[in-house]
């Protein structure tokens, strides 16, 4: 095919390779460039071909490059676009938009464009380069979404003072039989792309979560496209082990004593009078004593699972024990033996007491601890320690050994691991036996309910697991952070021990004590 000729040179294409013949000797490389503008489409392959041709006589033709296609369709690597480039000018390739596009289309469709293709308009020709087709991309589904019934905070009234008031925390909130305790809203499966060559891209379904409640107490239901947990008896919300549960309430309007006896409940007690010397209660739940006069000689009061709230205080003469799964919350306490997994709170003071949990909190203005060992594993808060008489008083700030706590993560962590695969299987039985229920007699049913209530257990033992590695995590968390804060005054023969270090006070001071580059800061 002739591309150019005159009396100074020739310009021809075979098989889309270009060549060229010079005609004249006096016609330079210069010229040559000059004419090569008005030829877009030709692209330089063999220059020193081309630059010999000038430096000799004329000869025959000489292939110097390639010739372009008027227009070129390029597809990126993932296929989410494709690229237009004119090597020619577009209004010489047609004569009107219209059929600018149906060559577009033809061409798009021979290198497998399906999907996304755009219309080239007319006024916007003066751009070489046009995204010709995009593709769609994956719409990844939304996570699913939990929401749970909150109990009313747990903790007492500041006032304007400064001062905590235990008098009125709330502290039961009984739940109806059937009252909402949560919900699901499940994840979606998201909306799959396309790329240009028509093929499907699919989307990230949504994360999955468990709701975390116990079957035996608490049951689901599908309403309106969520998942609904609502309490199968009425009683306590509890959710001290990271399950939904809902717990028996007794609630005793007399005292503990000679008519009632020992009190041992699995579940929550609300207790209107006051523990008599020398009786006992305990429980799996909550325990409220709402006698304003407290407990005096009691011989131990027991939560397993959850909190503990005194309104009154406590007398304990030296013998009274008190134990919580979850927090202790009392106005006072004389001469008691307390231990909490989580808080003890005192509103007043701790006086020849010995406290234990991981914060011990006493009100930051007037809360006093005054004799007596108070231990924590994380924070020691209170107004003033020790008194003016120097009487001996224990401030104790146990740092664990985190070595010991992440060999305690790991192992839970491969307990889930083991009970995950057996949960795997448990459900893959569930999911085929699903459908053939209406078909099943009384003991494949019974079978059926057996496998449905193990996968359950085993989840509870899972979500269990989980909240042990969670609370463990918490506590890697304060490692360093470990402080006994004196607001106040804190006394002579108070002594402040952090981990391996310790000291006796010998003049009054305040603050806040804790490690500082391996000392402590007393």
């Amino acid at each position: 095919m002739e591309l150019y000729k005159d009396q100074h040179m020739e310009i021809i294409s075979r098989d889309n390779k270009v060549f060229v013949k010079k005609h004249q000797e006096h016609y330079t490389m210069k010229d040559f460039e000059t004419l090569l503008k008005e030829f877009p489409r030709i692209k330089l392959t063999n220059f020193m071909e081309l630059k010999n041709l000038f430096n000799q006589q004329n000869g025959d033709f000489v292939e110097i490059g390639v010739l372009l296609p008027e227009m070129d369709i390029q597809i990126s690597k993932d296929a989410m676009t494709a690229n237009i480039l004119f090597y020619e000018d577009p209004k010489k390739i047609s004569n009107s938009e219209d059929e600018l596009n149906l060559k577009i289309k033809e061409i798009a469709a021979s290198i497998g464009i399906e999907y996304g293709l755009k219309r080239i308009l007319w006024e916007e020709l003066e751009k070489k380069k046009h995204v010709i087709a995009e593709g769609k991309e994956p719409e990844d589904g939304v996570d699913a979404k939990i929401t749970y019934f909150q109990n009313p905070t747990r903790r007492p009234k500041i006032g304007l003072d400064g001062r905590a008031d235990f008098s009125d925390m709330n502290f039961i909130f009984e739940i109806e039989k059937d009252a909402w305790l949560g919900e699901k809203i499940p994840a979606s499966e998201g909306i799959p792309g396309m790329n240009v060559l028509g093929k499907e891209i699919p989307a990230k379904a949504g994360k999955d979560l468990i709701l975390k409640y116990n079957p035996e107490s608490v049951y689901e239901s599908e309403e309106n496209g969520k998942i609904i947990i609502r309490s199968k008896t009425a009683g306590v919300l509890d959710d001290s082990n990271g399950l939904i549960s809902i717990l028996q309430h007794l609630e005793i309007k007399t005292d503990i004593g000679v008519e009632t006896g020992n009190i041992v409940f699995n579940g929550s007690i609300a207790i209107k009078g006051t523990v008599l010397p020398g009786y006992s209660v305990k429980a799996t739940g909550d325990i409220s004593i709402e006698a304003r006069e407290g407990v005096s000689g009691a011989d131990s009061i027991e939560s397993t699972g959850g909190d503990i709230y005194i309104r009154g205080g406590v007398f304990g003469h030296s013998k009274t024990v008190i134990r919580a799964g979850g927090s202790v919350f009392l106005k006072h306490a004389n001469e008691a033996t307390i231990y909490a997994e989580n808080e003890i709170c005192i509103e007043m003071y701790a006086i020849g007491s010995n406290l234990s949990g991981r914060i011990v909190r006493l009100d930051g203005v007037n809360g006093k601890i005054i004799g007596g060992v108070t231990e924590a594993t994380s924070y020691i808060h209170t107004a003033i320690a020790g008194n003016q008489h120097e009487r001996r008083t224990e401030l104790i700030i146990y740092t664990i050994d985190q070595k010991e706590k992440m060999g305690e993560v790991r192992y839970k962590a491969g307990k889930i691991k083991e009970i995950e695969q057996e949960m795997g299987v448990l459900e893959s039985r569930v999911i085929q036996l699903q459908p053939l229920t209406k078909q099943m007699n009384a003991q494949q049913l019974e079978v059926f309910e057996d496998t449905k209530y193990k996968y359950e257990l085993k989840k509870s033992v899972v979500i269990q697991l989980n909240y042990e590695i969670q609370t463990i995590l918490k506590q890697l968390s304060e490692i360093e952070k470990e402080c006994v804060e004196v607001t106040k005054i804190a006394f002579e023969g108070t002594i402040i021990k952090i981990g391996k270090r310790s000291s006796m006070l010998k003049t009054r001071t305040n603050g806040v004590f804790k490690m500082e580059n391996g000392e402590l800061n007393v």
